[in-house]
């Protein structure tokens, strides 16, 4: 496989204090994994089956398996059976005779009326909320597409790059994609030529792991010399980005479906430690990605991660300084 195409990016793993690279393959998505590959990625580096048995479970995952416990039926159950019947045993080595069994007799409605409420109210609070979960967008058109619709556009700050956003079909849809993996777009020009191009989600600005819902975000150059943007994004993708400044409005539809390219790690040194990143220009854009993707703690085996962004204007660094900082 060679580098994805037109992002300048190249990356550098190192894992146990051997250097690898790491590259893109133009396999699709739905071709057989083979042995080799089986659960490979960035954050889920291949290991043996004994490593696999060694690995943690996570805490986070932990915590939550406990507290579910905790607030489940059957522990408040038993906690209510287990308090009321050491109360009633403890009383009764107190007490004795008919005074003994009638204090006996309220003292076991009161307690037993309290924690029936006590348990009524924690069960409602514990009650799991609805999971708002983002819906994975289907691609039913001929040839696996979709569509979507343009909502808006915008300059990225004093860069020259501009922020395309495009409205997805329902606003609880998303758009499954793998660890670099870019998206296709399709339409047609005012001459009814057929315009295609592939772009990186541009993702800046999202808070970290989160999904973005209902909507689509690309960034392309904004040069009025269709040379330059090609120089950045390649000729075809420059002539769709023609089409799409000049010729679609908001509202327009725009045919869209995962692309096939995605990333790979096919070094033989995991699991992978520490990475260092090069990128120039909208290399950037599928790195921030790549970031996010290993940067919460305990998710992933990478334990540094080293960005080198390397740009001809200052004003370039607008798209994502502050994200990366």
């Amino acid at each position: 496989g060679a580098l994805v195409e037109n992002s300048r990016l190249y990356n550098t793993i190192s894992g146990r204090g051997t250097n690898t690279a790491l590259r893109a393959t133009a396999e699709s998505v739905l071709a057989p994994i083979t042995a080799s590959n089986l659960a490979v990625s960035i954050d889920k580096p291949l290991l043996t089956p004994v490593e696999y048995g060694y690995r943690s479970t996570s805490p986070t995952n932990m915590w939550k398996s406990f507290l579910a416990v905790l607030l489940s039926d059957v522990f408040k159950t038993a906690i209510v059976a287990f308090l009321v019947a050491a109360g009633v045993t403890l009383l009764s080595k107190c007490l004795t005779g008919k005074a003994a069994s009638s204090a006996l007799s309220n003292i076991y409605n009161n307690i037993s009326t309290k924690l029936k409420k006590f348990a009524a109210v924690i069960t409602k609070s514990s009650r799991a909320k609805p999971v708002d979960r983002p819906v994975p967008m289907p691609f039913e058109g001929d040839g696996g597409w979709g569509k979507c619709t343009l909502r808006s556009k915008k300059n990225v700050g004093t860069s020259p790059f501009t922020v395309y956003e495009f409205a997805l079909p329902k606003p609880e849809y998303n758009i499954p994609l793998a660890l670099g993996q870019q998206v296709d777009f399709c339409c047609l020009s005012s001459d009814d030529d057929i315009c295609m191009g592939s772009f990186y989600p541009y993702e800046v600005g999202n808070e970290s792991g989160s999904i973005q819902r209902g909507v689509l975000k690309i960034v392309v150059p904004d040069s009025e010399s269709v040379e330059k943007n090609a120089a950045q994004v390649g000729m075809g993708n420059s002539k769709f980005i023609e089409v799409l400044k000049d010729e679609m409005h908001t509202g327009d539809e725009i045919a869209i479906k995962p692309g096939k390219s995605f990333l790979q790690y096919n070094g033989k040194h995991v699991p992978v430690t520490d990475m260092v990143c090069v990128a120039s220009g909208l290399g950037i854009v599928p790195i921030v990605d790549q970031v996010k993707s290993i940067s919460p703690k305990g998710t992933s085996s990478v334990k540094t991660t080293s960005v080198v962004w390397i740009n001809e204007n200052r004003s370039d660094f607008d798209l994502a300084m502050d994200e990366l900082e």
